[in-house]
């Protein structure tokens, strides 16, 4: 396959873990856009959702001591609601600030400072601080507000809101870390959160502590108060219990669910980019927007991928210098100096007049026109099973049946050295090549020195093919074979070649009985 640059999961939310966060390839603007609207909203809404659940658990939920009271009018009213409002009001102008101020960078193409990604990176958790200690000053001003009519409503109040803020800002700093996963990715590339911030076990912790344990703390709050209270009535210690309970169920399952998507999604990505490197498609990469553990799980799946990208792309390199059949070989045994025989068919192609065809051209030329030849004489022999062996200048040897064995080697070396002189007539019409095909028992293996050594066959048929070659340049429209090629090829190889003369060839006792094809 293609080695590029390293490419993102496809699929609807495969970058970030959700198709609400965009795409690696949305620009910087959209995504500053995006990324301030869903720190907005979330924010928002938990906000209101917490108030709503604790002005719940205030009038409903604890009925005792109530707050439904006529000298009480004034501050459920008026002074309560101004608070919230003001609150609201003031808490989204210093949220809006303080995102743009730390998110700024993310409007332009440049990289952030590392300055800048530490303040991005920082933002979920001054957010959270902000929003508890809007509440904090909440609780104090509501239970002051209502202690100066009864100082019974003081625990009661200030409790409740208090609790209801822990789990507002709690919520509120998830959000916003799900809203800055796009940017997070970046910020990570820069600088990497402090080892205290970095603790799964840590935050999985304190959403537990959240969502379950205040629930179950004011629920033994409420026990002891009915152990200590005289006027504590069934009825509304039964109306407390069950109040508390509910709201630690559903507090209970939104942190889950909130503490899950934060671990799922980094693992769900890591998983879809594994199963694409199992596929072969190595140029996976998946978007490091975590920074605890997960975020390292990330980062280690990337190292693993960039690694096999480069293993493949060295194998790739290999096999396009020795053939796949010697790089497979190599890689799935370790290669020992030495051979074995082996009958293998051999292909000796040499241009003719390559002495002229250099000094008539220039060097350039010449280079692309063997480059020309090469590559048809490459794509041939490959097609059949066979191995590309050596660039002799300008001739290459070719052998079938080693180091991959092949059932009709002479027959796949006869049809391919007929389609490669077809071809090169065609697509190479500038040079004329003498092509000798044999047959015969070779020693096929590693040749060198322990430190330096490449695969070849060595042995009479090899010898032969090249004096073939030479011999051929005489008629280089066909190619030529010896007899003992023709003879070991399939009945239906044998069909395109005819007779040809017998001679004893240079260098050579025995006369070899020569065929041409005819097609």
């Amino acid at each position: 396959m293609p080695l590029g640059r390293a490419v993102g999961i496809e699929g609807d939310g495969a970058d970030y873990g959700s198709p609400l966060l965009g795409t690696r390839t949305e620009g910087a603007r959209e995504r500053r856009t995006r990324t301030v609207a869903l720190i907005a909203f979330s924010s928002s809404a938990a906000t209101l959702l917490g108030g709503g659940f604790a002005a719940m658990l205030i009038v409903v939920g604890i009925p005792e001591p109530s707050v439904q009271r006529p000298e009480l009018q004034t501050v459920n009213t008026v002074a309560v609601p101004s608070y919230i409002a003001a609150g609201l009001v003031m808490g989204h102008l210093y949220t809006f600030w303080l995102v743009y101020r730390s998110l700024r960078w993310t409007g332009g193409e440049d990289p952030p400072t590392q300055q800048e990604a530490a303040d991005a990176l920082a933002l979920p958790r001054r957010l959270y601080w902000f929003e508890m200690l809007a509440w904090l000053c909440a609780a104090i001003l509501f239970g002051w507000l209502y202690g100066r009519v009864d100082m019974d409503l003081v625990p009661k109040v200030s409790l409740v809101v208090l609790g209801a803020g822990l789990m507002t800002s709690g919520v509120v700093r998830v959000l916003t870390e799900f809203s800055m996963r796009p940017v997070t990715a970046i910020a990570l590339q820069v600088t990497r959160p402090e080892p205290r911030h970095q603790s799964l076990q840590g935050r999985s912790l304190r959403l537990w502590l959240l969502g379950s344990g205040l629930p179950f703390l004011g629920v033994i709050t409420v026990a002891l108060f009915a152990l200590f209270e005289p006027a504590a009535t069934v009825r509304g210690i039964a109306v407390s219990m069950c109040a508390l309970a509910a709201g630690g169920f559903f507090s209970g399952m939104t942190f889950n669910l909130l503490s899950s998507s934060r671990v799922s999604a980094p693992v769900k990505s890591v998983t879809t980019g594994m199963r694409r490197v199992s596929e072969g498609r190595y140029d996976t990469e998946v978007v490091v927007y975590d920074g605890t553990s997960l975020g390292d799980l990330q980062s280690g799946f990337n190292a693993m991928a960039a690694g096999l990208r480069e293993r493949e792309r060295v194998r790739d390199l290999y096999a396009r210098q020795v053939g796949e059949q010697v790089a497979r070989a190599t890689i799935e045994s370790e290669p020992e100096l030495g051979g074995v025989e082996q009958t293998v068919a051999v292909i000796f192609i040499d241009l003719v007049g390559s002495t002229a065809l250099a000094a008539e051209r220039p060097a350039a030329e010449v280079v692309q026109i063997l480059n020309r030849f090469c590559g048809v004489v490459v794509a041939e022999v490959n097609s059949r099973g066979g191995l590309v062996n050596k660039f002799e200048g300008d001739a290459v040897l070719a052998i079938f049946g080693a180091p991959a064995p092949l059932t009709d080697p002479a027959g796949a070396a006869l049809s391919a050295s007929r389609a490669m002189m077809r071809r090169l007539a065609r697509e190479v019409p500038e040079v004329r090549a003498g092509c000798g095909v044999t047959y015969g028992t070779v020693v096929a293996g590693y040749v060198g020195a322990a430190d330096r050594f490449e695969y070849t066959v060595i042995g009479d048929p090899v010898n032969e093919a090249a004096r073939l070659s030479t011999y051929a340049k005489a008629d280089p429209t066909v190619p030529w074979a010896s007899g003992s090629a023709f003879d070991a090829a399939e009945p239906a190889e044998r069909r395109h070649w005819r007779e040809g003369p017998t001679e004893v060839l240079r260098g050579r006792n025995q006369p070899t009985w020569m065929f041409l094809a005819t097609s």
